[in-house]
């Protein structure tokens, strides 16, 4: 009988908690500037779009929750998700190092996509540069922060269109990037350069506050749903299949 006790209150608090988000308390995610094309940005007229924008309208829609997305920087939005002023965030990858404080706060939805990294080159380029050992003490374009091997002579900039633009133009002769981004400038902005096999996958989630326990099963549920449809499929094509 207690068990049964629990279980109901706990249907009931779900129940009421979901109902206060539809009745217009917005689920609030953290929109990270500069924005990251084809991932997450917002455009001029304050329109948010991207593999991940779309991806979070679809389970939000699935769930009937409100969205409010809240431009920060990533630092920012980390301090802003510690202090609870920030609901979720999108396209975490659950390897890289984190605050003892934030992951103390954190839940993580299943995945619902791979992001790949890759390294695009010069075509010109003299050596095949398919493998990241290739790299060893070459001078390689890199997004400052991100995670590279220590044995490249790694020259930072400030995003992917960087080094993208870079290696077009032929000012860097190598780079390390997201797949995603390195299809999408070469295939919609006509950045030119080889593109090699990734040389590391990672899962990406979402990752829920611990004031939003109470919402993790049913986004699991919704990404499953939305997964089996061929939707999120369907999102990533939006962005990087071919006209």
């Amino acid at each position: 009988m207690l068990h049964l006790f629990k279980t109901a209150a706990l249907v009931l608090l779900l129940s009421n908690f979901v109902s206060s988000l539809q009745a217009g308390q917005a689920l609030r995610v953290g929109l990270p500037t500069p924005g990251q094309v084809p991932y997450f940005w917002q455009e001029a007229d304050g329109e948010v779009r991207g593999i991940y924008a779309d991806t979070l309208r679809a389970i939000a829609a699935d769930l009937q929750l409100p969205l409010e997305f809240i431009e920060l920087s990533q630092a920012r939005l980390i301090r802003h998700f510690i202090a609870g002023e920030i609901d979720i965030e999108v396209g975490v990858s659950t390897h890289r190092g984190e605050l003892a404080r934030l992951e103390e706060l954190s839940l993580f939805s299943r995945p619902f996509g791979i992001v790949n990294e890759v390294i695009i080159y010069n075509p010109e380029l003299e050596f095949p540069a398919f493998i990241l050992k290739d790299l060893k003490g070459k001078s390689v374009a890199t997004v400052r922060g991100a995670v590279a091997p220590g044995y490249i002579n790694r020259q930072d900039f400030a995003s992917e269109l960087q080094i993208a633009t870079r290696v077009h133009r032929g000012w860097s002769q190598v780079g390390l990037m997201r797949e995603a981004s390195a299809v999408h400038y070469n295939t919609k902005a006509g950045k030119k350069y080889k593109i090699s096999l990734p040389y590391e996958s990672n899962s990406i989630r979402l990752r829920l506050h611990r004031d939003r326990v109470e919402l993790l099963k049913q986004i699991d549920l919704s990404i499953s749903r939305l997964s089996a449809a061929g939707e999120l499929e369907n999102i990533i094509c939006k962005y990087l299949c071919a006209d």
